[in-house]
């Protein structure tokens, strides 16, 4: 239950950014810096935080401090919840992190041809999984381990590309289908 609500809090938090003015335009990342060869020892908010501000992302602290949690929204403008797992000390060490993203159910979509899209996506892209919640929206989940410490670049990487899925999550499976073309006469 406490996912589904930080999850629908991410929905309802999306709703405000529209009024938010616009940022500066971001820095682009360095994939050659240095810092991005660095051992992060574990996950918790400084180490996870301080990679999504290198990513140009905004966040915001949710959870509490037995289960971490932030939202984010990526500088391509997707949003999704992190969520820290298998966590000590109130959340200082934590050797997971889960990024989720979820939709509203497209109401031009038929559930058919939605779980049809999601399959496809499976299909076609293994590095997140896409998927229906029990409640049947779409959604898009990413699971990385730290159990013996990430690399800082490593984990930029992972939540770049993880943006990326999102979009692409966002426009193939969340389009309706084409309409077929009327038949001449």
């Amino acid at each position: 239950m406490r996912v589904a609500a930080l999850i629908g809090s991410v929905l309802l938090w999306s709703a405000n950014l529209s009024a938010q003015p616009s940022p500066a335009p971001p820095v682009p990342w360095n994939p050659a810096a240095p810092e991005n060869r660095q051992v992060l020892p574990t996950f918790n908010y400084q180490t996870v935080e301080s990679v999504l501000t290198a990513v140009n992302a905004r966040f915001e602290r949710r959870g509490t401090a037995d289960r971490p949690a932030l939202e984010v929204t990526f500088r391509n403008g997707r949003r999704a919840a992190i969520l820290f797992g298998s966590c000590e000390r109130q959340g200082a060490a934590c050797k997971a992190i889960s990024i989720q993203s979820v939709w509203v159910r497209p109401a031009n979509i038929p559930a058919d041809r939605l779980a049809a899209n999601i399959q496809g996506f499976n299909q076609r892209y293994a590095f997140s999984r896409a998927y229906l919640t029990q409640d049947g929206k779409p959604a898009l989940q990413r699971y990385l381990t730290a159990d013996y410490g990430i690399i800082r670049g490593n984990l930029a990487v992972n939540l770049l590309v993880f943006a990326d899925q999102a979009e692409r999550f966002a426009v193939e499976v969340l389009r309706p289908a084409p309409a077929a073309p009327a038949a001449r006469r």
